[in-house]
């Protein structure tokens, strides 16, 4: 099983669990013709979409126009092919979901972005897959130095920062764990290797920045 980061972030967002013989999508955020560069349109067994807003949800009609059964809001458990997925309630401006994902070739995923903070905790979970948005100290900051506080409010309620980031790994038992993906990095309120080396520090589990290109073997065997 891999992980395959097409987008993450404002303007897009798209990842791909893959398979030797079946893939799911999370997020509509690039275009269909992009999503197939990257994985057989006819491994695809479904697609995953947190919430409305457009950097994930842009291509979904075209997705659902393609055969691909796609999904927002509406599921609470679902299978897909092997991937068997529970949603769960994030906080954000609008209703956003977050998975649970279990598959055996890859144990226990959770993908959770776009909310300031996860309510919940998750046992034996072999990767996650997590917002890391902005750091309060540099966003404080950039309030000190003219950024619109309104739109640093908004930040702080509907994303999540490196501190709670932080607050929820330490709050969930890691002896599972085998790979940190941080998602959704802001381009102007984060800096991606001191946020890669804090986490990692924190929980000394394999630690990744999401972005275009990255791949990860998040498969259980040979281990």
């Amino acid at each position: 099983m891999k992980l395959k980061v097409l987008a993450s972030g404002s303007t897009g967002n798209s990842y791909i669990l893959e398979s030797e013989t079946e893939a799911l999508v999370i997020e509509a955020g690039v275009p269909f013709k992009e999503l197939i560069r990257h994985v057989d349109h006819r491994k695809i067994v479904g697609c995953l979409v947190s919430h409305e807003h457009k950097d994930h949800a842009k291509y979904m009609d075209d997705y659902i126009l393609h055969g691909i059964s796609t999904f927002m809001n509406s599921m609470i458990w679902y299978m897909f092919g092997g991937f068997e997925v529970k949603s769960f309630d994030n906080h954000h401006d609008v209703p956003c979901k977050g998975f649970k994902i279990h598959h055996k070739e890859m144990g226990n995923l959770v993908f959770a972005t776009d909310t300031g903070y996860i309510e919940f905790k998750f046992p034996n979970i072999n990767h996650w897959l997590i917002e890391c948005n902005y750091s309060k100290e540099i966003l404080d900051e950039r309030v000190d130095n003219g950024f619109n506080p309104v739109l640093a409010d908004r930040i702080v309620r509907d994303h999540m920062s490196l501190e709670t980031c932080k607050y929820f790994f330490q709050a969930n038992n890691l002896s599972k764990t085998r790979n940190i993906v941080l998602l959704h990095l802001s381009d102007s309120n984060s800096h991606a290797e001191q946020f890669k080396r804090e986490i990692h520090e924190l929980t000394n589990k394999p630690t990744y920045i999401a972005e275009k290109g990255l791949e990860i073997d998040l498969s259980l065997c040979p281990f």
